[in-house]
């Protein structure tokens, strides 16, 4: 009995148009909606979706999770409260310590929030790091990571429609072959 061989492949789209004129090739060549994952981030999901009503498109950013607001939070509250006592004994040094402590809080979540988390979602897809990395690396200047997983006898036609645009960055493409 033979075991499908699948390919994933995948390049990050510059803007929103290459994305759509790769998601038009691939469906020219019989590729499902289904195989079609866009990876964008949050503020761009919406357009993604109506744009490209076939394929499945999920968010790269993620939130802090209740674990971590918690840690948060609670680290926070403690700094509190000892700029609070050294407020008791040294008003301008409690003070300058709640404000520093409070600056490093929000700069710290604004710089959290804005970084993608692409590599580690890729990772879990069970793509190679030396992939993740080098996606990672060009969504930064990217709109959208599109990735297609599709049988071997797909795979030339599919991985023409990725090379066709010179604008995609970073185009790669794997063996997904089970092993036995």
């Amino acid at each position: 009995m033979p075991v499908p061989r699948y390919y994933t492949i995948g390049a990050v789209a510059p803007d929103l148009r290459s994305l759509k004129a790769l998601d038009e090739r691939l469906e020219g060549l019989g590729v499902s909606g289904e195989a079609h994952l866009v990876l964008t981030r949050r503020r761009d999901e919406p357009l993604v979706g109506v744009t490209l009503p076939g394929a499945r498109v999920s968010t790269v950013e993620s939130g802090l999770s209740r674990t971590q607001w918690f840690e948060l939070f609670s680290t926070y509250l403690g700094v509190t409260a000892v700029s609070v006592l050294m407020g008791a004994v040294h008003l301008p040094t409690g003070l300058a310590v709640q404000t520093v402590m409070t600056l490093a809080a929000i700069v710290g979540l604004v710089i959290y929030h804005r970084r993608p988390q692409l590599e580690k979602k890729v990772l879990r897809m069970g793509l190679p790091e030396r992939l993740a990395e080098e996606w990672q690396a060009a969504f930064a200047g990217g709109f959208a990571l599109s990735l297609v997983t599709v049988p071997a006898d797909l795979f030339d036609g599919a991985q023409e429609a990725f090379l066709e645009d010179p604008t995609l960055l970073a185009p790669q493409a794997i063996d997904r072959r089970p092993v036995a």
